[in-house]
């Protein structure tokens, strides 16, 4: 095993999404035998993974470990693969597939569009740059809930249980009710610092007032 691969896993986390209720926008695509495919989430809860088919890093990383933790995982997901790079072609796509041995349910496909491509990375803040001849980027999977949201951000290759949970967060997502989105709220960052700030003003608040009893204590006469 790699030190790439295993560096991957200890940093493979589940994120909450940075823009919460954000429906990614569509994009006509294709898959590797140049038929016209739905980006949607069809109903159900979608795995978006980006990658390019000259990778030879954290694209077939990520693939191959989403291939292995799926069984093993309470999650029926349904897998799309986008290419962002423009040079891919139905034939890299195929090659692709065969090469990493995906299920057939998967979806291979590549954007017709790459002005809309990148719009729709900019939206989930997946950033792509040159790189001599391949690119570089995040190793990312977005979680979409069956209505579309983006309900979470796979980062590494995810294991079965980070899949699992993502899976529940992916149905969690369109539920909109009020303890549903409080929920939702307190598995940010922010909730986090919110709350422990808000605990470190009742801590201090209530250190003062003791100091200040003690001191009225102290003054009063004998």
């Amino acid at each position: 095993m790699s030190g790439f691969w295993v560096m991957s896993l200890i940093l493979a986390e589940l994120l909450p999404p940075a823009r919460p209720g954000l429906v990614p926008r569509s994009l006509a695509i294709l898959d590797e035998h140049d038929r016209h495919q739905n980006l949607g989430t069809a109903g159900e809860p979608t795995l978006l993974v980006p990658i390019f088919t000259r990778c030879t890093g954290s694209c077939p990383l990520t693939a191959v470990a989403l291939k292995q933790a799926l069984p093993g995982a309470s999650a029926d997901f349904r897998v799309v693969l986008l290419s962002f790079d423009p040079k891919d072609v139905a034939a890299d796509l195929r090659r692709f597939r065969e090469r990493l041995d995906f299920p057939s349910e998967w979806l291979v496909v590549r954007s017709i569009d790459a002005a809309a491509t990148r719009e729709l990375f900019d939206d989930l803040d997946f950033r792509v740059m040159n790189s001599g001849s391949g690119f570089t980027h995040a190793d990312q999977t977005f979680v979409l809930s069956p209505k579309g949201l983006w309900a979470a951000t796979l980062s590494g290759p995810p294991s079965k249980e980070e899949l699992s949970s993502a899976h529940r967060r992916a149905l969690a997502a369109d539920d909109r009710t009020a303890p549903r989105r409080l929920g939702a709220w307190l598995i940010r960052p922010e909730a986090w610092i919110v709350l422990a700030c808000a605990g470190f003003g009742v801590s201090l608040a209530a250190v003062l007032l003791l100091a200040r009893r003690s001191k009225a204590g102290s003054t009063a006469p004998q």
